[in-house]
């Protein structure tokens, strides 16, 4: 107690102050306590996040004690305007428990397929298995019962909140987005990340922090997951939103924008095993492998040329700046600029199914392909390859018939040709940014169109066939289109316009062309890109009326030119005949496995309720992906 005698002894005033000074430093010193052993534990287990937060400084937001005595997160840039609006604790329990009564999810519906080929079997076992099923979605509600294959976590805060849900929801795989690097750095201080990171690096679970990035990065990585995870975990996700700052709105947006895309890209059975005869058919007839070297040796303007309606008011253009650029001509182009006397140096094509074989020769003479050559991926068909004089292949990535390449092929340097779907036009952009093409102009490449727009050139074969089968010469009758966008009511930013109407598929297409062009302008540099297209925007090619354009480079000899890219990037296949593969060597040693197991993975028939279902999904799930270093041809074929 003071006493009122001495002179030097504290008031009482002076004592309390001393008291929540010493108060404040032990609640700082646990703080510091917590923010250490959280950093040896991510040393361990993400040294990523060790090494950006272990000495990092805030620049926006701080911890403060409020007067009440709980800790809150400030804007220090805005005189310390609060975070939370209340105890963050209290906050995130509400908002926990607002969530469990009723959680925000987004669902892939998957439809019904025509079957187009009777030998092949995904499409009529998906089908059936959607006709035995059809009841379920008409009594489904959403719920937070279940098991959570995929959670989307947009705003880190103090983390509370991730405790709460651990307690209340059974979450597998947790994506946590959070733009400010503060935020989770704070999080770091006031929550005990040790069991959060316990939970998900069991069997079966995964967290997947994005913090500190752009949303279109984000959204480009999460892509990546449903390989890692299965489609089983991501046809229905929970979006859990924490906070709502304006690059969290645009997470949120481009997400709910962009989910449908994490489906794509997922394989399936008849596919596989197509690709697969066709890269044994290609190697053993000695098709050459495309090899990449983006070094720069002078190289002219390349014109990405697609089938899309803008190539129409583009073909003076071309044939203007055709002495003086490479063409690349994307799939069904070749027979537009066939019809105009316009000769690309490279046809480029990504399909596997034949019947491409019959578009080349209805649209194009043997004549007209003299001098053309092929750029194609290992699983085209060896008919179409056979079209053309010169080919050559590239590696598709993440395909099955990767393997076969690496054994047989000549060069083990090869690599795969990134970003080169869904459609031709990403091919054909990734083939020409792999040969050191550091200019580009997208000519015909719309990915969108107006209401009331053509979906391809007029020149088109399209335009032939669907004017046949709708029994009309007017291809804008929106009502009979085969190509009706407008339908889907699907829309993304125009080039010239606020907007088009574009598909799930294009719309994937224009992604993986920002993705390539953002990839090689920060791997390479110095690439410039060009859209003077009516469609849609493309993030990094520049905006550009055709009269605007300004070619400058002159091609001296341009034959030569054509040759040394040929030379540079076509590599031999096969060092001899013996090194041909043999269709009992194929069984031997890549599809004995798949054979062995495909009867062993499957599912219970007695399951009693809904988690037995997603338990025995996920270890079948498991048990392939496990497969991915020893056989990668059986993972793709029982993935598929």
């Amino acid at each position: 107690m003071p006493n009122p005698a001495d002179p030097n002894s504290p008031s009482m005033p002076d004592m309390a102050e001393i008291l929540r000074k010493a108060e404040m430093q032990q609640m700082q010193l646990k703080l510091e306590t917590q923010f250490r052993r959280n950093m040896e534990m991510f040393k361990t287990l993400s040294p990523e996040i060790y090494d950006e937060f272990n000495n990092y400084e805030p620049t926006e937001l701080r911890l403060m004690y409020t007067p009440e005595g709980y800790l809150n997160l400030v804007n220090y840039n805005l005189n310390n305007k609060p975070v939370y609006s209340k105890d963050p604790k209290e906050f995130s329990r509400e908002q926990v428990d607002a969530f469990v009564s009723g959680p925000s999810i987004t669902s892939i519906s998957i439809r019904k397929s025509d079957v187009y080929n009777e030998s092949h079997i995904h499409v009529k076992l998906m089908n059936r298995l959607l006709d035995e099923t059809k009841d379920y979605p008409k009594t489904a509600t959403p719920s937070s019962k279940v098991p959570i294959g995929m959670m989307v976590l947009s705003g880190c805060g103090l983390g509370y909140q991730i405790e709460y849900m651990l307690e209340k929801l059974d979450i597998y795989h947790l994506v946590l987005f959070d733009p400010h690097k503060d935020s989770f750095y704070a999080s770091l201080h006031a929550l005990d990340w040790m069991p959060i990171m316990q939970h998900f690096c069991r069997r079966g679970h995964m967290l997947r922090l994005f913090v500190g990035v752009r949303p279109q990065d984000a959204m480009a990585n999460l892509r990546l997951m449903t390989d890692k995870i299965g489609l089983h975990n991501i046809v229905h996700t929970y979006l859990y939103r924490h906070f709502s700052s304006k690059k969290e709105e645009e997470f949120v947006s481009l997400y709910k924008k962009e989910f449908h895309l994490n489906a794509t890209g997922t394989g399936f059975f008849d596919d596989e095993q197509v690709g697969f005869a066709h890269t044994f058919h290609n190697l053993n007839n000695n098709v050459k492998l495309f090899k990449h070297d983006s070094s720069y040796i002078n190289h002219p303007p390349a014109l990405i040329v697609g089938n899309g309606p803008s190539l129409d008011e583009h073909i003076e253009f071309i044939r203007k700046h055709h002495p003086n650029t490479v063409i690349f001509s994307c799939g069904t182009a070749l027979a537009s600029l066939a019809r105009k006397d316009i000769k690309p140096d490279f046809q480029v094509e990504m399909e596997r199914n034949i019947n491409i074989v019959d578009w080349i020769k209805l649209g194009t003479t043997e004549e007209f392909r003299e001098d053309i050559a092929l750029l194609c991926l290992n699983t085209a068909a060896p008919e179409a390859i056979k079209l053309f004089k010169q080919s050559c292949m590239a590696r598709k990535p993440n395909d099955i018939g990767e393997p076969l390449i690496m054994d047989v092929g000549g060069d083990r340097s090869i690599l795969a040709l990134q970003l080169c779907n869904p459609t031709v036009t990403n091919a054909a952009a990734a083939f020409a940014l792999s040969m050191g093409f550091k200019e580009l102009y997208f000519v015909g490449v719309d990915l969108g169109t107006a209401p009331d727009g053509r979906h391809h050139s007029s020149l088109s074969l399209y335009s032939d066939v669907e004017s046949k089968a709708t029994g009309s010469k007017d291809e804008n009758e929106a009502d009979h289109s085969l190509f009706n966008y407008s339908a889907a009511k699907y829309k993304t930013k125009g080039n010239f316009v606020d907007e088009v109407y574009t598909n799930p598929y294009l719309d994937s297409s224009r992604v993986n062309l920002q993705l390539l062009i953002r990839y090689f302008s920060s791997s390479v540099g110095g690439v410039t890109c060009y859209n003077s297209n009516n469609g849609a925007l493309i993030e990094g090619a520049e905006t550009i009326k055709q009269e605007d354009i300004n070619i400058t480079h002159k091609m001296e000899n341009r034959a030569e030119f054509i040759q040394t890219l040929k030379d540079r990037h076509f590599t031999e296949t096969l060092r001899n005949n013996e090194d041909k593969i043999t269709e009992k060597q194929i069984h031997k040693k890549y599809l004995k496995q798949f054979f062995n197991m495909r009867k062993t993975l499957t599912l219970p028939k007695n399951l009693d309720n809904i988690n037995d279902l997603y338990q025995a999904m996920s270890e079948i799930y498991i048990t392939i992906a496990k497969l991915e270093k020893d056989d990668k041809v059986a993972k793709l074929f029982l993935r598929g």
